[in-house]
């Protein structure tokens, strides 16, 4: 294996590979979790007409009244009322059209109503715009309500709905095709040999992929065998848009994906990563981006968010998820590689969870994602801040 490539350069090396991913047009209703790759502008003002902001009574303040005549009410959906005269007022209800003629809105709370005639309260005072949201203030018609890039879910599905943006330009979910291998594994509906384990990869990437819409999803599992390895890749490599293999990338008499890859897909653009967990992860690229991730379970969701999410994040024109927060306690880390261990976050602080071993699935539980920790004699401080890559 070629030399070791820090973690940061390994993934400047994918980013600056990646292809954006082409855009379709989707219904509002089918749009939930896609990224949008139009903006969303109001179609005109917002708000569109001077509305209410309370329940209560519409005057003329230029009066300074302390006691009007009902002359009608004005309902939200109703066209706006004429006052036509200055001691009279309109009761308004929230979200209503201020009537022509008045300028100001006095709460329910500070009235009294009682035989046609609505009286302030104590000594209440009002002055003209009280209450009242005017036409255009929070934006003007053509102004972006909604940036392309955005992850649309409901407030932003909602914004688009009061534009009548009723289709709205998303990324495509890329085509992906997920290939395991190993003689030693079987599908989870099956009862493993002595020597045999259950596929867990499939299940847990699938779930990355479908839970964060990145993608859909196409599994084949090979075995421990040359030519099937080679006619998968090919078949991978014509039909995706991006293609993720686990195991068979080490130095294994065995692993036959990373000489197989750099046959049909040229030499690698890194293999090998100074990293623990996911040492033997290489990425190559012909066309697409290609994937080959070591095979042991922490090693397979470590790289996934470490570099696959962030990679098919930014294909599809996705906002980054990374964030930078505090240790919550003390933490080891490794003298000569960057530590990549599971972790969750609590109350705004990373809490590492230490593994066993490589194959240490239990160590994942209630995790979201994996803490980066940079190589160091000594641990890390409770507070010392460092990189959470969420999967």
């Amino acid at each position: 294996m070629p030399s070791l490539v820090q973690p940061l350069s390994a993934f400047d090396s994918i980013s600056a590979s990646l292809p954006l991913i082409q855009s379709e047009a989707v219904d509002l209703n089918a749009a939930f979790g896609r990224i949008l790759r139009a903006p969303i502008c109001a179609d005109r003002p917002v708000p569109p007409f001077d509305r209410a902001m309370m329940d209560g009574i519409a005057i003329d303040s230029t009066a300074k009244l302390k006691q009007w005549k009902i002359a009608g009410i004005q309902a939200a959906g109703e066209p706006a009322a004429q006052l036509t005269a200055t001691d009279q007022c309109f009761e308004i209800m929230t979200g209503a059209i201020l009537p022509a003629g008045c300028d100001c809105v006095i709460p329910i709370e500070a009235i009294e109503i009682a035989q046609g005639q609505a009286k302030l309260k104590c000594e209440e005072t009002y002055n003209r715009g009280n209450f009242i949201h005017t036409t255009a203030s929070d934006h003007q018609p053509g102004s972006v309500l909604v940036d392309s890039g955005s992850l649309l879910r409901a407030p932003e599905l909602s914004i688009a709905a009061s534009c009548g943006a009723t289709q709205v330009q998303v990324s495509l979910l890329p085509r992906i095709t997920l290939i395991t291998s190993g003689d030693e594994v079987v599908p989870p509906n099956q009862t493993p040999l002595d020597y045999q384990i259950r596929a867990s990869h499939p299940t847990a990437i699938r779930s990355i992929i479908i839970s964060n819409q990145l993608g859909t999803l196409n599994h084949l599992h090979i075995a421990d065998d040359e030519d099937a390895t080679r006619q998968a890749i090919t078949q991978a490599l014509d039909s995706s848009d991006a293609v993720i293999l686990t195991g068979g990338v080490s130095k294994g008499k065995f692993d036959y994906i990373a000489p197989i890859l750099r046959e049909l897909a040229g030499a690698p653009l890194f293999h090998g990563v100074s990293q623990r967990p996911g040492k033997p992860l290489g990425y190559f690229f012909r066309d697409i981006p290609i994937f080959a991730l070591p095979g042991n379970p922490l090693s397979v969701m470590a790289c996934m968010a470490r570099y696959v999410v962030p990679a098919l994040r930014q294909m599809l024109g996705a906002p980054s998820e990374i964030c930078e927060l505090p240790l919550a306690a003390e933490s080891k880390t490794l003298p000569h590689l960057t530590h990549l261990l599971a972790a969750k976050i609590e109350n705004g602080q990373i809490h590492p969870s230490a593994p066993n071993n490589s194959g240490d699935y239990s160590a994942l539980l209630a995790c979201q994602g994996v803490v980066e920790m940079h190589p160091a004699e000594t641990p890390l401080a409770a507070g010392s801040r460092c990189k959470f890559y969420p999967w």
